[in-house]
């Protein structure tokens, strides 16, 4: 695969102030595009350590995206560096003053001198529009001792990169990427089982002779799940496609979800025209954090608790719901109820451990196969 690197510009981020969600975001948003991230770096506010950095990442990789650095203040100075890395003078861009004065005016605020300083570009570099902010990324061709690299210079702001990537760098990587041979990934989101249980079903597939085939085997645990993830190329996927077939025979009894999907979404696509009522006495807000994005979004949603006893005339008033209730006090056993369009089940669900340690294992594990449970019998 071609590499990436990825450079994040900013003391707020090692410092531990804020998380540098942009590196894992366009490290995703490559991989369609047949890009590996080769690393991920995080520097100060410091120009040598930028510099040294910028160097590090064009002795790694072909592609380089730089995020953070292009506002206004003093310590905004990444198109500077950039500049002298490039050895290309910076250029005032009129057009992008033009847009500043609109976005600030537009919005009742003072238009500054100082922000003249975000209308500067290396010569030769093309200027990449940010609809969400007042800073324009920019991409450019910049010789090094490592060879011609591809550049993208972009705001710290994670809707302003998202913004660029879809106006400008999506196109421009469908483009160039054209002729890449590139990564397929399958994955199995298994649920209920340990990480060395699922290893030994899966290290199997792969015995026998594979010479021809590159490939990379992977295992990640994301609560309640362990997921499986197997790669190759495109141009290999007919030699592969013995091995993805015994991998979905081997787990099959214990994969809840495969190549990346997520049960939250399929719920939300399911129910998010319809009020929507949530009962959940067992996994202590578990279900709720698992539906916190989407929660947001549909405001028909409501989320219920009741002190009264249980019993399954709670939920006689209701058309569509989800009620999650315990069976015993250790946890054991729970039921799941669902109602949706006068479509109705029940199921009784059993806990994959009954150790006293493992008992918050077991409230995550009743949230997603609430989930799941609902969106199978209802779907």
């Amino acid at each position: 695969m071609k590499k990436a690197t990825i450079l994040g510009v900013g003391t707020e981020l090692t410092t531990g102030q804020i998380v540098n969600k942009n590196a894992s975001w366009i490290s995703d948003k490559l991989i369609p595009f047949g890009l590996e991230t080769a690393l991920q770096l995080t520097v100060p506010d410091d120009r040598p350590a930028i510099l040294n950095a910028l160097d590090f990442c064009a002795q790694n990789s072909k592609y380089i995206f730089v995020t953070g650095g292009l506002g206004p203040t003093s310590d905004d100075f990444t198109r500077d560096l950039i500049s002298e890395w490039s050895k290309k003078d910076l250029k005032f861009d009129e057009k992008s003053w033009q847009s500043v004065q609109v976005r600030m005016t537009s919005r009742n605020l003072v238009v500054k001198d100082i922000q003249k300083q975000q209308c500067y570009f290396p010569e030769g570099a093309v200027i990449l529009n940010n609809s969400q902010g007042t800073a324009h990324g920019f991409q450019m061709e910049v010789e090094t001792k490592y060879g011609v690299k591809d550049v993208f210079i972009l705001p710290g702001p994670p809707k302003e990169i998202e913004a660029i990537w879809n106006e400008s760098i999506a196109k421009w990587l469908f483009v160039e990427t054209q002729l890449f041979d590139k990564k397929i990934t399958k994955s199995w989101d298994t649920l209920g089982t340990p990480e060395s249980e699922v290893a030994a079903l899966t290290e199997p597939c792969l015995e026998g002779r594979w010479p021809d085939l590159k490939f990379d085997l992977g295992y990640r645990v994301h609560l309640p799940y362990v997921e499986v993830k197997f790669s190759y190329y495109k141009s290999q996927e007919n030699l592969a496609k013995t091995i993805v077939e015994k991998i979905d025979t081997a787990l099959e009894n214990i994969t809840a979800l495969k190549n990346f999907s997520d049960i939250t979404q399929a719920f939300s696509q399911l129910t998010a025209h319809s009020e929507f009522a949530f009962y959940d006495f067992v996994t202590g807000g578990f279900l709720n954090h698992r539906l916190s994005g989407e929660l947001k979004k549909y405001k028909n949603w409501m989320w219920k608790q009741s002190l009264e006893p249980l019993d399954t005339d709670f939920f006689s008033h209701e058309d569509n719901f989800l009620a999650l209730f315990p069976q015993d006090d250790n946890l054991e056993h729970a039921v799941v109820m669902g109602s949706f369009n006068g479509q109705s089940f029940t199921q009784e669900l059993t806990a994959t451990s009954n150790s006293p340690l493992m008992i918050e294992r077991r409230k995550q594990y009743f949230a997603e196969m609430a989930l799941i449970t609902f969106v199978k019998h209802l779907k």
